[in-house]
C-alpha cells in the first residue's frame, strides 16, 4: 500500500498579494484566453510557474522566478512538516457541493506494484514537458488529486475535527468562482496515527495521471544519480485525497461531437443493438438542457442530428452485442462505461472511427452542453452530437481494482484542483 508523510511545503506570504489573484487551475486545463486572464490578474499567480510562455528556455526561467520569489519574500517555505486540509465549495447544476482532501506527500510507485491504481491512459508530450519542469525547477506545482475507500472513515473524521478546531490558515475564491479553504496541520505521531488506517487502502488517481507518472520518472531520473534515502521528497509526490464516499466528488460526462452528417442509413448501421426514441425539445435553451439532463437519466445517449434538426434517445437493448469491434479481454464493465459503448456502438459503426482517428482529432470533447448547441450552430446540416452520461466514481475503482483503463476523455472531475495553495519541493 502507499506510503504519505507530511512535506514542508513552499506557499505564498502576504508579500504575494491576495490569494484570490494568485490561484490557477492546473496545467491542462488553461487555454490561452485563461492563460493571459491569470497572467494580468497577478504578476505572482501561479500560472507564471505551471505555464510559463515560451519554448525549451521556460523551464530555466521558472526556476529562476522561484528563485527571486523565494529571495524577495513571495514565497516561504514552512518550517516543519504539516499536512494540509483542503475545501472547495462550488455550485454544479444549480446546487452547492464541498469537497475535502488532505493533502500529503504520497509515495510515487511505478503502476505495477499496485498501490496507486491508474483509470485512464496518458500521452508521452504532456509528460515530457512536466518532467522538464520538475528538473529544472526541482518543485511540483499542481498536487495529484486522488480517492480513496476510507473504510475506517479515519480520513474524514481528520478533516472533519481539524476544520471544527482550527480557523483556516488561507481563504481563497479563484477566478472561476470557486471558493477554497485551506489549513496547514503540523503533523507529528499523533496526526499519523489518525490516519494509519489509509496505509491498508488503495489510492486510484482521479485527476493527474500524467503528474503521477512523471513524478515517477523524475524518482528515477534522481534514484539513477544518487542515493536517496526512503523517506527523501524526490521519491514522493504531492497528492489530494479525498474520500471516495465525499458528496462532492462530482464528474461531468464528456460529450462527443462528431465534425460529420450521419450516414443514412444511421438506422440499420447501429446493428439493432439500440432502441431509438424521436425527441422533441420544447421552449427555450435552458428549458432544452433541464429536459436533456432529465432524458439522459433514463438513456445511454442523446444523439443530435442523426437527422436533420431531429433529437434522439438510445438506449442499448439488453443482451445484444455492439455493432463495432471492441478489442478482446474486456470485461463487460469495461464495455459498459458509457465511452466505450458509444465507441464501439455508434462511432465506429457509424463512420468507422477508429482509435488511431480518434487520436487524429477525428472526434471533439466538452463537458459543456452550450459547448454542444454552439457546435452543432457551427456546422447546420454537417455535425453530429452525442450526450453521455458521466462514468461514476464505482465504475472508476472497480475498473482500475481489474487493471482495465478506460479510454482517455472518459471522466471529468470537477471541478479542478487548486493550483497554488502550496507547493511541493523535491529537497530536503
Amino acid at each position: 500500500m502507499p506510503q504519505f508523510l507530511p512535506f514542508r511545503g513552499l506557499r505564498y506570504t502576504n508579500a504575494a498579494g491576495p490569494l484570490d489573484d494568485l490561484l490557477a487551475p492546473p496545467y491542462d486545463v488553461i487555454g490561452p484566453a485563461m492563460q493571459r486572464t491569470l497572467a494580468n490578474r497577478n504578476p505572482h499567480n501561479a500560472v507564471h510557474l505551471e505555464l510559463a510562455e515560451g519554448g525549451e528556455e521556460r523551464y530555466e526561467r521558472v526556476a529562476r522566478l522561484v528563485e527571486d520569489w523565494i529571495a524577495r519574500g513571495v514565497l516561504a517555505r514552512d518550517e516543519r512538516p504539516q499536512l494540509y486540509v483542503y475545501e472547495q465549495e462550488f455550485i454544479e447544476g444549480g446546487h452547492v457541493f464541498t469537497r475535502r482532501a488532505v493533502m500529503a506527500a504520497v509515495e510515487a510507485q511505478p503502476w505495477e506494484e499496485g498501490a496507486v491504481k491508474p483509470h485512464e491512459f496518458t500521452m508521452s508530450g504532456p509528460k515530457e514537458d512536466r518532467l522538464k519542469l520538475l528538473q529544472a525547477t526541482g518543485i511540483q506545482f499542481s498536487p495529484v488529486f486522488c480517492i480513496a475507500r476510507d473504510r475506517a472513515g479515519q480520513l474524514r473524521q481528520f478533516i472533519e475535527r481539524t476544520i471544527a478546531e482550527q480557523p483556516p490558515t488561507a481563504i481563497a475564491t479563484s477566478l472561476e468562482g470557486d471558493h477554497h479553504r485551506f489549513w496547514a496541520v503540523e503533523a507529528g505521531r499523533y496526526e499519523m496515527r489518525q490516519l494509519a488506517p489509509l496505509l491498508a487502502e488503495s489510492f486510484y488517481i482521479a485527476d493527474g495521471h500524467h503528474r503521477y507518472e512523471t513524478a515517477v520518472n523524475y524518482r528515477n531520473w534522481r534514484l539513477a544519480k544518487e542515493q536517496l534515502p526512503p523517506d527523501h521528497p524526490a521519491r514522493f509526490t504531492m497528492a489530494a485525497i479525498v474520500a471516495a464516499d465525499d458528496p462532492g466528488l462530482v464528474l461531468r460526462p464528456i460529450h462527443r461531437l462528431v465534425p460529420r452528417p450521419a450516414p443514412a442509413d444511421w438506422r440499420d448501421r447501429l446493428g439493432g443493438a439500440f432502441d431509438i426514441e424521436h425527441v422533441k425539445l420544447a421552449g427555450d435553451r435552458a428549458e432544452q438542457r433541464a429536459e436533456i439532463l432529465a432524458l439522459l437519466e433514463s438513456c445511454d445517449t442523446v444523439a443530435f442530428e442523426l437527422e436533420p434538426r431531429q433529437v434522439h434517445a438510445l438506449r442499448r437493448k439488453p443482451g445484444v452485442p455492439l455493432a463495432g469491434s471492441p478489442p478482446a479481454g474486456h470485461s463487460d464493465q469495461w464495455l459498459g462505461i458509457p465511452p466505450n459503448l458509444l465507441r464501439y456502438g455508434v462511432l465506429e459503426p457509424l463512420w468507422g472511427i477508429s482509435d488511431e482517428d480518434l487520436r487524429a482529432g477525428a472526434v471533439e470533447y466538452t463537458h459543456d452542453l452550450e459547448d454542444v448547441f454552439d457546435f452543432l450552430d457551427r456546422h447546420p446540416g454537417a455535425s453530429t452530437a452525442l450526450l453521455l452520461n458521466p462514468v461514476t466514481v464505482q465504475d472508476v475503482m472497480r475498473l482500475a481494482d481489474q487493471g482495465e483503463r478506460m479510454p482517455q476523455k472518459s471522466t471529468f472531475f470537477h471541478p479542478k484542483l487548486g493550483t497554488g495553495l502550496v507547493f511541493y519541493p523535491l529537497n530536503p
